[in-house]
């Protein structure tokens, strides 16, 4: 080599080969690295130490070669080791320095400057670039301060956040004795289900149209199938155009909420009722007005118990089995509601949550069957049915608002899988859920009366339960013993927790400021039995008369 100008890449070629044999590979990288650095006068001393010893490359890792040397410089360039204006390696000789194929460089190169970290120009080659400025860098300290600083302070979040994070209700990870809400998952028919997905997903490319963008307010074939159902099981009278299929049943409060109020405007709720529709009607900023349901023929007197100028775009209703009490609607009470929401040029919003399980006589028939002024939104889901995870709730709609639904589905976007969809459609015509909702039915009963049985023979003195023709849950209420003594269902609940009993406070379903603290606020458990077989009732009930007789000793 002597007699020649040598060059830092020709130097970098002889280091390489000699070096290797005697220092190993990671001497190799320091060395090389090290030269390159110095030969170009790079000033850094922290990027000269990074790149010198801290790009480490594994070659067992699950994310490739590439992958790991553009996250390894992307976080050098993000935490300010190196900085603007610095210039890379060429990718031969980083290569060469790493032991790696030169299009593994070049590729990793390629992505940084495509995502901006990196620009090349022809006469200083590959250069970290002006953009880079824009990350915090600096000393490690300084970055540490800033970051404190930014997670301590709250975020910036709009009025519909806060209204929405005001709304507490409790999610749980895993289902507990007494959980209200929760149907037997236990005994859904799972391996018919996956065959009915597997049937579903082999069948979408023979239908072009199902793998688009078509049909954003639901597959047409599921719409029938649910048009069908809701009319034989529930005495809907509608169309298919009426029919919209969402993700759940809180997307379908919320889009309702949505079209229908400004900010400001009224909203009539059952109180004491359903949280998600209150979460619902905050995040629309809408004005909340209760009505109180622990009495018969709460809205037959409706216009009168309304404030002067009260002029409500919505009333919300779970008409057939009230949410919590259980109590069904009179039939005077649902023509009065109906007629006197006609006079406000109100629309309804009928929750029909879980009123296909019925244990005695014919299943009352919903208040849409009965609307005759094209007033009643009709709301029902699968989570009851069938299963939550399905996440397949639906709408059907007034015929005057069928054009503004499917258009605001549209942009919002919340509709299930289409597979799951023609899952469930085929589901359903096969009569495969007729059969589970017969089924349960009968399991169902059978765990209500255990359940109200249990309570009657341990829990007397303290709970007295209301018996619900149908559904999957009951309130049990505190007696004027219990009340006597100082209970507080909201003390309650959380030690009932710890035993593995899991349910709800009466007092927290009364969500309007007026009735905080009210004499009115009726106190005691809610509690689901469906998804409970009954020797875990039976243990679950013994658990909380230990819980109440230690409360009242």
């Amino acid at each position: 080599m002597s007699g020649s100008l040598v060059g830092p890449e020709m130097f970098a070629a002889w280091a390489h080969r000699c070096f290797a044999r005697f220092w190993g590979f990671s001497d190799l990288i320091k060395s090389n690295l090290w030269l390159y650095i110095k030969n170009h006068k790079v000033n850094n001393h922290r990027a000269k130490k990074m790149l010198a010893g801290h790009i480490m490359l594994d070659r067992s890792s699950d994310d490739g070669l590439v992958r790991q040397l553009f996250g390894q410089i992307r976080q050098l360039i993000e935490r300010g080791d190196l900085v603007a204006g610095f210039t890379l390696p060429s990718s031969r000789q980083l290569a060469l320095a790493l032991g790696v194929g030169r299009n593994t460089v070049v590729m990793a190169y390629e992505q940084l400057e495509l995502e901006g970290y990196l620009q090349s120009d022809g006469r200083r080659g590959t250069c970290v670039s002006e953009a880079s400025r824009g990350f915090l860098g600096g000393a490690p300290d300084a970055r540490d301060d800033v970051a404190r600083v930014r997670t301590a302070s709250a975020p910036r979040l709009s009025r519909q956040a806060l209204q929405l994070m005001s709304v507490e209700r409790r999610s749980l990870p895993t289902p507990s004795t007494f959980q209200p809400g929760l149907p037997d998952v236990r005994s859904f028919p799972h391996n018919l289900w996956g065959r009915m997905l597997r049937r579903a997903a082999r069948h979408l490319p023979l239908h072009p149209d199902m793998a688009g963008y078509a049909h954003y307010s639901g597959l047409p074939a599921l719409k029938q199938a649910i048009l069908a159902h809701a009319a034989a099981s529930r005495g809907v009278i509608a169309e298919v155009d009426q029919v919209m299929i969402l993700s759940s049943a809180q997307a379908a409060l919320d889009l309702v909420a949505r079209l229908l109020l400004n900010p400001g405007d009224m909203a009539l709720h059952e109180e004491p009722g359903y949280g998600g529709m209150t979460a619902a009607l905050k995040g629309a900023e809408a004005l909340c007005h209760p009505i109180a349901v622990h009495q018969q023929n709460s809205f037959s007197q409706l216009l009168d118990r309304l404030p002067e100028g009260a002029d409500p775009r919505l009333i919300y209703t779970t008409p057939s089995h009230q949410f919590p009490s259980g109590q069904v609607m009179a039939l005077q009470d649902r023509l009065a509601l109906l007629s006197q929401a006609d006079a406000l040029g109100a629309f309804i919003l009928e929750d029909d949550y879980d009123s296909e399980f019925h244990f005695s006589g014919a299943p009352i028939s919903c208040l849409q069957g009965l609307d005759r002024r094209d007033v009643v939104i009709y709301m029902g889901t699968f989570s009851k049915s069938l299963m939550p995870s399905l996440h397949v709730a639906y709408l059907i709609v007034p015929k005057r608002l069928v054009a503004a639904t499917q258009l605001s589905l549209r942009n919002v976007g919340a509709v299930p899988s289409v597979v799951v969809q023609q899952a469930l459609a085929d589901f359903m015509a096969d009569g495969h859920l007729r059969a589970h909702v017969r089924e349960m039915n009968k399991l169902y009963h059978a765990r209500r009366d255990a359940l109200v049985a249990g309570l009657n023979r341990h829990c007397r003195p303290f709970l007295a339960p209301v018996v619900p023709d149908g559904g999957i849950q009951l309130p049990a209420y505190f007696t004027e013993h219990a009340l006597g003594r100082g209970f507080d269902d909201k003390t309650l609940v959380p030690l009932l927790r710890k035993d593995g009993v899991e349910s709800s406070a009466l007092s927290s379903l009364y969500w309007s400021s007026q009735s905080k603290g009210s004499s009115k606020v009726k106190q005691g458990l809610f509690l689901g039995y469906a998804a409970s077989n009954l020797e875990e009732i039976e243990a679950g009930v013994t658990r909380i008369a230990t819980r109440l007789d230690a409360m009242a000793s």
